[in-house]
């Protein structure tokens, strides 16, 4: 199966928003692996493999939306717990950052991707 550069890129950035995952699991958790941090890393992951499959199903301009949104906003938030933490609750931003990423950031960002792509009027095989 061929895929768009659009849908590629799309995997792409999925795949970079599950490595930062599971780096942060694996090299920024204090202590050792527990349930706890299983869930959180598969939480985490779950708004980039809504983006895959929207890339993966002919929808890549939604995943790529979804998928670059998403990892703007984990980088974003990776930045501010463990490089510039402003306080002593910005740890509970990596507990929260994934419902806002289903709820919010992903569909958003899908969604001015899927404007922009209308307002711009390319052909779907184009892009």
């Amino acid at each position: 199966m061929s895929f768009s550069a659009t849908a590629r890129i799309a995997l792409a950035l999925c795949g970079a928003g599950v490595t930062l995952h599971a780096y942060t699991v694996t090299f920024k958790a204090a202590g050792d692996a527990s349930a706890f941090l299983f869930g959180l890393l598969l939480v985490s992951c779950t708004p980039y493999a809504i983006a895959a499959a929207l890339a993966w199903n002919r929808r890549a301009v939604l995943g790529l939306g979804a998928a670059a949104a998403c990892l703007v906003a984990d980088i974003f938030m990776h930045y501010s717990v463990f490089f510039a933490p402003k306080g002593s609750t910005a740890a509970l931003g990596l507990l929260f950052m994934p419902i806002g990423n289903l709820v919010a950031v992903g569909p958003v960002g899908a969604l001015l991707f899927w404007l922009g792509y209308r307002a711009v009027g390319t052909r779907p095989d184009a892009i």
